[in-house]
């Protein structure tokens, strides 16, 4: 899901078609509330249609790349709780689509938890930075991508690697609270897609990578105050190449939940084989 960010970083254009600029103004505004001292529970009105206008531009952007080069096959929908703390554990097949997908096809408005260690310059990474936080989506850093280029050798990160352990605790404390205020949110626990313009494990031939178990863990967190029961969806991909798009089918399982499960260890192996079961 890195790439997404790429692309807009890219193509400056495409990120104001994603409606960077809209929720600009409410970062801006926000802001200055909280230099005020008047920033309330409940954001001004004006704030709020920005907002709503944001999300509605970024989702025909969405639409606007998945239509350019897919044809999307919907299937469980009826298995999306309509309300409630949801996690999408979903397989990830090709760096920019699969995000795109999500977001047009899901009926709820879903947050994605990104990685931005592609990022090697400093503008990039305060756009990406600003972005993902105005958005609420959590952000990490892989240590083993750190410091390898687009090209696959070795080169200089714009990260520290003392900066991956701060990630990591924002990140982790940012899903937590969505899936406590009842949001949904989307993980990608393989990390790496099979389709990426930058080099990665799955170029070694393999389709599917190792569940990184990570993701359970921010349910069992979000569980804790014994008020969030989280439903995890897992979701897989089926990508066949067209002569002009990809023709893909998006599956979504039954539900999975946590207290049905001895240990996060047999959850994440159940939802890693249904991802796989449904991908085929």
């Amino acid at each position: 899901m890195s790439s997404l960010w790429y692309s807009i970083t890219v193509a400056p254009e495409l990120g104001i078609v994603l409606g960077l600029t809209p929720v600009m103004l409410v970062r801006q505004r926000s802001k200055k509330e909280k230099q005020s001292g008047h920033a309330p529970d409940r954001p001004p009105f004006v704030v709020r249609v920005i907002r709503a206008i944001s999300q509605y531009v970024l989702q025909i952007g969405c639409w606007l790349i998945t239509t350019a080069g897919t044809r999307i096959t919907v299937e469980g929908l009826e298995n999306l709780p309509e309300k409630g703390p949801l996690l999408i554990a979903a397989r990830h097949y090709h760096h920019l689509y699969d995000g795109c997908i999500l977001l047009r096809c899901i009926p709820r408005r879903m947050h994605i938890f990104v990685a931005l260690d592609w990022i090697r310059t400093r503008w990039q990474r305060a756009l990406m930075e600003w972005a993902c936080t105005t958005l609420s989506w959590p952000t990490v850093l892989r240590t083993e991508r750190l410091f390898v280029t687009t090209d696959g050798q070795e080169g200089e990160s714009i990260f520290r690697v003392d900066e991956v352990k701060k990630y990591l605790r924002n990140a982790v404390k940012d899903a937590m609270l969505l899936l406590r205020h009842g949001k949904g949110l989307v993980i990608f626990p393989e990390a790496y897609p099979n389709v990426d313009p930058d080099p990665n494990p799955k170029d070694r031939g393999v389709s599917f990578l190792p569940f990184r178990a990570g993701f359970v863990r921010l349910v069992e967190l979000a569980e804790r105050d014994e008020q969030a029961r989280v439903a995890i969806v897992p979701t897989g991909f089926c990508y066949t190449p067209g002569k002009r798009r990809w023709q893909v089918t998006l599956r979504l399982g039954t539900p999975l939940y946590r207290k049905d499960y001895e240990d996060a260890t047999a959850l994440a192996s159940a939802i890693e084989e249904r991802v796989q079961e449904l991908s085929h």
